[in-house]
């Protein structure tokens, strides 16, 4: 299947048992779950998923180095041969509905189910220094345990800027896969304790503020870091994004909080909001998700919903 083409909305389906909003590993997981269940599906995907910059995924079973973008689409043809139905559009609004949900589609078309699963995921803010947006995904990182394999051993550079407590403690980790860790906080101070670990697990720290990252040409994965007057030369990069969770149709359906906050995650029990027949799986609702995980959360949920539904089946005879 092509990437990122679902096939045109069908009318007929427009009453599906269950709505998937979001594509994804976690949503089409929870999709193919259900539609194995045979239960009747809408998944609504637009096409941008988070790992979509990434050329390949690790720690996937079986799979590993697999791009992606050609796993996902895999997922998405499957969804469909158990009789799935895909559509292309963002879900712009949810509202209780007859008992259940309605979706209103970015087309103006809107789905009623009784069931909603939400997996829109998570964007990543990255520091503002010039020139990583363009190296994310390919030569610039943020997750030890998806890609520290690869360039184990070997000299790598931690930009850090957006989320000073991920990229301390991506530090820390980093240091597991190499001694030739260099970790510029660029900005956020260190505390004089932070600053002994870290040399302790043998770490170097440069104050000097990121000002630039160009790709090395001298390298197929290399970076150049332009840092003070300095331009150094690295294997890797790691940097630690702001984690933002796609959750505004979530909040605006008026789910819980964790916090109790507006700016808190969504909270979720077993998949499930506390609104009944509205769940979340995935990045949405939990940022270190890798793609096994969003996998195994989007079945999970599956399986919780089709249960659920079967309940209010068995209480209606």
């Amino acid at each position: 299947m092509p990437h990122n083409r679902p096939i045109p909305y069908p009318n007929s389906y427009a009453h599906p048992d269950v709505t998937v909003i979001g594509g994804g590993f976690a949503g089409t997981a929870a999709a193919i779950t259900l539609a194995r269940a045979n239960r009747q599906v809408t998944l609504i995907d637009a096409g941008q998923p988070r790992n979509r910059f990434s050329e390949h995924a690790h720690g996937i079973l079986g799979m590993d180095s697999v791009p992606p973008m050609e796993l996902r689409d895999r997922g998405l043809a499957e969804f469909q041969s158990f009789g799935g139905t895909l559509v292309c559009a963002t879900a712009d609004a949810l509202s209780p509905a007859d008992g259940g949900w309605r979706t209103t589609l970015s087309t103006g078309e809107a789905l009623r189910s009784r069931h909603v699963v939400v997996a829109t995921g998570i964007t990543d803010r990255l520091p503002d220094v010039p020139g990583l947006r363009e190296l994310w995904g390919t030569r610039v990182f943020h997750c030890p345990y998806c890609h520290g394999w690869e360039v184990r051993g070997r000299s790598i550079a931690l930009i850090g800027g957006a989320n000073p407590p991920f990229t301390v403690n991506a530090a820390k980790l980093l240091t597991k896969w190499t001694d030739r860790l260099t970790f510029f906080p660029n900005g956020p101070s260190l505390d004089d304790a932070t600053r002994h670990l870290l040399h302790t697990l043998g770490a170097t720290i440069s104050d000097a503020p990121v000002t630039r990252v160009d790709p090395d040409a001298a390298s197929a994965t290399g970076v150049l870091v332009r840092a003070g007057d300095d331009a150094t030369a690295f294997d890797a990069c790691f940097t630690g994004p702001d984690f933002l969770p796609n959750d505004a149709l979530l909040k605006q359906a008026g789910c819980a909080t964790v916090d109790g906050t507006a700016d808190g995650w969504v909270r979720v029990h077993g998949g499930g909001t506390s609104i009944s027949g509205l769940w979340a799986a995935g990045n949405v609702v939990s940022s270190p998700d890798q793609v096994p995980q969003a996998m195994g959360a989007g079945a999970a949920v599956g399986i919780k919903v089709d249960q659920a539904m079967l309940a209010e089946d068995v209480a209606g005879l």
